[in-house]
């Protein structure tokens, strides 16, 4: 029996969803270990958690999260596991695309987007940053919980591929196809002036001079390599470090690759 199903079988109260969630809002990893009790006795008032070490707080809540929580911290966790063990993806968190934010991009041969939208979340926003992914990957897949399948489909764009979330679990239900909507002039936007300039130096990294003497096809290729080398280090990390990360912690180290003992004992 886990730590938390004892406490839960102990104290006979059952987990207030509305709790859950006011509690992943709050929730940080660097929280301090009284804050972390805090967090935990505003769940389970009756219970005493002061003698648990950081790292035993750490590990109730991510248990508490994964069992209660299906906000888009846990299915970004998830969706990024289905890509550890894959040889040769960079994944990363959180990349601007024009006007919107990708939860989830992977690299290898092919570029790839996964856009969250999780039981929490609405759909309000998603033309637009569908429309915005398709200028810059070759392939795109909304995420999404069950709740929101039926709506999603309607909005799908032909090339978008679909996965449901469902009891813990990813299924695919539809497959991408290859977006022909990809905008040089866009990917080239989407990288650091230093990074322009590096892998162009030829045109000095002036973007209009680059689109003059390469083609649309021969900037794809290279702007694939140049994000596989911006976050290769980072992913690296946390693939190293999976088994001594937990989930819902996973998108804090990706950015920080602090050691996870600094944060947790």
């Amino acid at each position: 029996m886990s730590q938390l199903n004892k406490i839960i079988s102990q104290s006979g109260i059952e987990t207030d969803e509305r709790v859950i969630n006011t509690l992943a809002k709050n929730y940080c990893t660097l929280d301090y270990h009284i804050t972390l009790v805090k967090h935990l006795q505003n769940i389970y008032p009756a219970e005493q958690f002061q003698n648990f070490s950081k790292y035993d707080l750490h590990k109730l809540l991510n248990e508490i999260f994964i069992q209660y929580y299906n906000g888009e911290e846990i299915l970004k966790y998830k969706l990024a596991a289905k890509h550890l063990n894959q040889r040769g993806i960079v994944g990363a968190f959180e990349m601007k695309v024009n006007n919107s934010r990708v939860d989830f991009i992977a690299v290898n041969g092919v570029s790839t987007s996964y856009e969250i939208k999780s039981e929490l979340d609405n759909l309000s926003k998603l033309s637009k940053q569908m429309s915005d992914y398709m200028l810059a990957f070759e392939y795109n897949y909304l995420v999404t919980d069950a709740k929101h399948v039926n709506k999603a489909r309607e909005i799908l764009p032909d090339s978008f591929g679909l996965w449901i979330y469902k009891n813990g679990k990813y299924k695919k239900l539809k497959e991408a196809g290859l977006n022909k909507k990809i905008n040089a002039e866009i990917q080239l936007s989407l990288l650091t002036k230093k990074e322009l300039r590096t892998n162009y130096p030829e045109q000095t990294g002036k973007i209009n001079k680059i689109l003059k003497n390469h083609s649309a096809k021969e900037i794809n290729t290279s702007f694939k390599n140049i994000l596989k080398n911006r976050y290769k280090e980072r992913w690296s990390f946390v693939v190293s470090n999976r088994e001594n990360i937990f989930p819902i912690d996973f998108q804090f180290f990706f950015n920080t690759n602090i050691d996870p003992n600094c944060i947790y004992l």
